[in-house]
């Protein structure tokens, strides 16, 4: 069982995670480690205390975006098109975060778990919602969220910069006319 960290470890953390994540979003992934250290106002080591690597501290920082898309979700859940909506926003996010693809691609599939687990529970409530609502098929199940994740974070993982936005706002539209019932307009 782990011990809960320390405020002031915690506030450590959470800074070396919102300086990732400004630097990755800002000068890519290839950010050296001690300026994103230095940006969080920490030493080295306690950047490697709490991330032992590159892909670990972007794994971190991933899930803590789906965190936030979750708690994001959460207050729109009186929306009908919530998922609809949900499904645009994991676009935004895999736009904006193309590059954290790159850093947890050579991850092991077992460390990818809070990902997948992370996706699932921030789409689920809005799925039934919007199913209940009639604005989503009712064949979907929860298990599709990671398949839709995969074909709407395929233009972020395999095209270029130039194209990745338009490719991915493209991808979401076919997605959102598929999940639709009969696969049109609510």
């Amino acid at each position: 069982m782990t011990r809960p960290l320390r405020k002031d470890a915690a506030e450590r953390r959470e800074a070396l995670l919102e300086a990732a994540a400004e630097a990755f979003a800002r000068d890519g992934l290839e950010t050296p480690l001690h300026v994103i250290a230095e940006r969080a106002g920490v030493g080295r080591a306690t950047l490697y205390r709490n991330f032992a690597d590159r892909s670990e501290l972007a794994l971190a920082v991933f899930v803590g975006q789906i965190d936030d898309l979750h708690q994001r979700t959460q207050a729109r859940l009186d929306d009908p098109e919530v998922f609809l909506w949900f499904l645009g926003q994991m676009v935004e996010l895999m736009i904006q975060s193309a590059g954290l693809a790159g850093a947890i691609r050579d991850l092991k599939d077992e460390a990818l778990a809070p990902i997948r687990t992370g996706l699932k529970r921030a789409g689920a409530e809005a799925l039934a919602v919007s199913q209940k609502a009639g604005r989503v098929r009712a064949g979907l199940t929860v298990e599709d969220i990671r398949v839709i994740a995969l074909m709407l974070g395929a233009p972020s993982r395999t095209v270029s910069p130039a194209d990745r936005d338009q490719l991915s706002r493209r991808a979401l539209e076919l997605v959102l006319d598929a999940v639709r019932p009969q696969g049109g307009r609510a």
